[in-house]
């Protein structure tokens, strides 16, 4: 089985030549909004060394960027999960779909990709996400793949003047494997 190649799309290392899409992506303030917060603009070079220093961190499990491509190797979008503690088994995953791509099953597939490495491979029993409250998207493609909401922090986010929540959900490895059958 491989892990990283999907239906739709395939999961890879970033690469030093993928620095051009990351500081393209940085540009587009809707996938920054949502992902995390507006920030000041990254330089053309500073993306370029970010994109040669995920090229180079070799097979870390711990926090990867990946790439994510579709059938004709169009870049797409990123993903980039992580564990949060290791001790317990518990992992995240931050990830975007560029719009021109959007609302073709890419998130979905990805994210199922990365829970099923993480829950057969690594060991772990947990996945959290958590989605801005304004990201309504998300927060469906959240619900229609079987994430449980499991809380809300409140006043979290600041965006484009005004405070939001913070949704919050998880799945355990029963429930992924539930899911999968």
């Amino acid at each position: 089985m491989n892990y990283w190649q999907g239906n739709k799309i395939c999961l890879r290392a970033m690469e030093e030549s993928d620095a051009d899409f990351f500081y393209e992506s940085l540009q587009d303030m809707d996938i920054q909004k949502n992902e995390s917060d507006i920030r000041v603009p990254m330089s053309h070079k500073a993306c370029a060394d970010f994109a040669a220093e995920q090229a180079s961190k070799g097979n870390d499990n711990t926090s990867p960027f990946l790439i994510i491509e579709d059938k004709d190797k169009n870049r797409v979008g990123m993903a980039s999960p992580s564990i949060e503690d290791s001790r317990v088994g518990v992992f995240t995953s931050g990830i975007f779909i560029k719009p021109e791509f959007q609302r073709k099953g890419y998130a979905k597939e990805a994210i199922f990709m990365i829970m099923e490495f993480y829950f057969n491979q690594l060991r772990c029993q947990k996945f959290n996400a958590s989605v801005y409250s304004y990201n309504e998207p998300s927060n469906r493609l959240c619900e229609k793949i079987g994430l449980v909401v499991e809380g809300r922090r409140r006043n979290t986010v600041f965006a484009d003047g005004k405070f939001y929540d913070e949704i919050l959900y998880g799945l355990t490895k029963d429930e992924f494997s539930e899911l999968i059958k």
